[in-house]
């Protein structure tokens, strides 16, 4: 393993840095993040879907995952946000990489009264637990409720923490005991415009003390 020397460091204090930088920092560094494509419902029953790579679980005893939704640059909420805030609902949907051009479009400032989901001819099944579909396309669906809504910092980040009340996983990657990450091929999110997939896996087995 090779030793970095302070002299090899570019410092920065985390006070001093426009919002701008600190985000092309943490984007850059925290990575390979998961990718929630999310799909979510107003109440008058319009499907958004939209792809949010601030999110990961958060705890599994009841299972419970979380996800960084931040506001509109002119300060208003994102459609995911307020459908989520309006129904309580959402689905969590796992994208293979086959789905990265159509989870990547979704992304897109589209207007409020417009569906990704039509516009881009993503597929969608119904889901069991809550109001809002799952796209077919992916391999694994969580169906979540809202527990917490937890604003962040300046008030520009909310973290939705959210109970899974239901899991969806393909026979393709799911054996009955085991998810099978390679057949999963989920999309990672990396800083700027990048993304990966799997590569190479590591493995080991959890040590004992020494």
């Amino acid at each position: 393993m090779k030793s970095f020397q302070p002299e090899d460091m570019t410092s920065f204090t985390a006070a001093d840095l426009d919002g701008s930088t600190a985000y092309k920092l943490v984007s850059g560094l925290v990575v390979p993040r998961p990718v929630a494509w999310i799909s979510s419902q107003n109440d008058a029953g319009l499907v958004n879907v939209a792809p949010f790579s601030s999110f990961n679980y958060v705890a599994h005893s009841p299972a419970m995952l979380a996800v960084n939704i931040a506001l509109q640059d002119d300060s208003t909420l994102k459609d995911t946000a307020r459908n989520i805030r309006e129904t309580g609902e959402f689905v969590v949907n796992i994208t293979p990489t086959s789905a990265l051009d159509t989870m990547n479009q979704s992304s897109a400032e589209y207007p409020s009264d417009v569906s990704e989901a039509q516009v881009l001819d993503i597929p969608l099944m119904p889901s069991t637990h809550v109001g809002p579909p799952r796209v077919a396309v992916s391999p694994a669906q969580m169906e979540c409720r809202l527990s917490q809504v937890v604003p962040l910092g300046t008030g520009i980040n909310t973290l939705y923490i959210a109970e899974i009340v239901a899991f969806h996983v393909s026979n393709a990657v799911y054996d009955g005991r085991h998810i099978d990450s390679v057949a999963l091929d989920p999309v990672a999110r990396l800083g700027g415009p990048f993304y990966a997939s799997l590569g190479e896996i590591h493995k080991r087995s959890r040590p004992k003390a020494v």
